[in-house]
C-alpha cells in the first residue's frame, strides 16, 4: 500500500455521514467465518438486540436470518468502533464514523480490517460513502492490496 495519508484524508473529512464497508455475494457460512474472526482478534465486541446489549451467540445464522428484531455488533479496534448490522444474509455491511480517522495509523486501521476480513472470506471488500455501494472510494481484492478510488465527474479512476 503505497497511499500516502495526505493524499486520502480527505476521504474520511467528517461531513454528517457515516462510511460503509460492503462485503457483498456472503452466504451463512461466510457470515459464520467472519464471527469466528472477529472473535479470534483482539477486537472489542458488544453485541445488541434491539438496542439491548446480549451474548454474541456461537452460531451466527439465526441473528443473520431474522428479520423480526434489529441486531448490532460494534467492533472497537485500536480506538476505531466499526458497527456491523445484520440487514441481509448476502452482504456485510459495517459502517464507521469517520471523525474517528483523525490519522494515517487510524485508516490502516480501517484498511488492515478490510484487507484480513478480505483474505479470510476470499472476497473484495469496498469502502464507500454512506449507502453508496456502487461508488468504491477505497477498495481491496484478495491479493492485490488496497486501491484508493475516487469519483471525478462519474468517471471511477484510480489515483
Amino acid at each position: 500500500m503505497n497511499m500516502k495519508w495526505e493524499e486520502y484524508k480527505v476521504e474520511f473529512t467528517p461531513d454528517g455521514s457515516l462510511r460503509d464497508i460492503y462485503i457483498k455475494g456472503v452466504d451463512i457460512n461466510d457470515w459464520q467465518s467472519f464471527i469466528d474472526f472477529l472473535r479470534s482478534t483482539e477486537a472489542s465486541l458488544d453485541f445488541y438486540i434491539e438496542g439491548e446489549e446480549a451474548k454474541l451467540p456461537d452460531c451466527i445464522k439465526d441473528i443473520v436470518l431474522d428479520r423480526e428484531h434489529p441486531y448490532l455488533l460494534s467492533i472497537r479496534l485500536d480506538g476505531v468502533t466499526v458497527n456491523c448490522h445484520f440487514f441481509t444474509s448476502v452482504e456485510i455491511k459495517l459502517d464507521l464514523d469517520p471523525q474517528e480517522i483523525v490519522s494515517e495509523s487510524k485508516a490502516k486501521v480501517i484498511f488492515r480490517l478490510m484487507s484480513t476480513v478480505a483474505r479470510v472470506l476470499n472476497k473484495q471488500v469496498i469502502l464507500t460513502l454512506e449507502n453508496a455501494k456502487e461508488q468504491p472510494v477505497f477498495k481491496y481484492e484478495p491479493g492485490a492490496g488496497i486501491e484508493y478510488l475516487t469519483t471525478i465527474k462519474g468517471d471511477c479512476t484510480l489515483k
